[in-house]
């Protein structure tokens, strides 16, 4: 009963959603920490996988983990700029979930390096985040997060 929780796709189910990219993706934030909140009273887990640079919402959802009493786990992928262009050019090539033909307008494989750069302020910051190497395969990288949980 773990409930993976992908914030895009509740952002992108919102009706005009594209209108308002950001006002959309604040409210998909809090739809998020209540369903987070709801499935954790009830005793299960929660993973949410997210691009994550800021730190408010991280710390949000901290606070929520603490609030009800579940333990909180942080992850950052570290990454090489040239396994990340890669993953990028990967989704770009064969889209899986509807978002992503959305967000591979928004971000491709050139945006590598604005990205990787965009997270070291996270290692100063989030001392307590665990960066897991995420520069091999997406498979490898998930069986490394899963031993890590």
């Amino acid at each position: 009963m773990t409930l993976a929780l992908d914030i895009d796709a509740i952002k992108h189910s919102l009706g005009c959603w594209a209108d308002d990219p950001v006002s959309s993706g604040t409210h998909a934030r809090r739809l998020a920490l209540t369903l987070a909140r709801e499935h954790l009273t009830t005793g299960h887990d929660v993973v949410m996988g997210q691009y994550l640079a800021r730190t408010p919402f991280i710390d949000d959802l901290a606070s929520l983990a603490s609030a009800v009493e579940a333990e909180f786990r942080e992850f950052v992928l570290d990454m090489t700029e040239d396994a990340l262009r890669e993953r990028l050019s990967y989704r770009i090539a064969g889209p899986t979930r509807p978002e992503h033909e959305v967000n591979n307008r928004l971000v491709g494989p050139d945006d590598a390096a604005r990205l990787i750069s965009s997270l070291e302020p996270l290692r100063l910051a989030r001392p307590q985040a665990v960066w897991v190497d995420g520069t091999d395969s997406l498979d490898s990288t998930l069986d490394l997060l899963r031993r890590l949980l």
